[in-house]
């Protein structure tokens, strides 16, 4: 995903596609949601990325 942003694109991050670890010393899941608010354009359900992918195709 940086690469991408550093390369000039707009990224979004499908939360609902995603999976991570969980330990002792917290939940990777978590801490990537909090990330990608911060880094990615938007992040999106895969509901919602499947209806804008159908709208732009129009």
């Amino acid at each position: 995903m940086r690469d991408l942003i550093e390369a000039g694109f707009e990224v979004t991050m499908v939360r609902d596609a995603i999976a991570a670890g969980r330990n002792d010393e917290g939940d990777a899941y978590q801490a990537a949601m909090v990330n990608y608010r911060f880094m990615a354009h938007a992040v999106w359900t895969i509901d919602e990325t499947i209806e804008r992918m159908k709208a732009a195709a129009r």
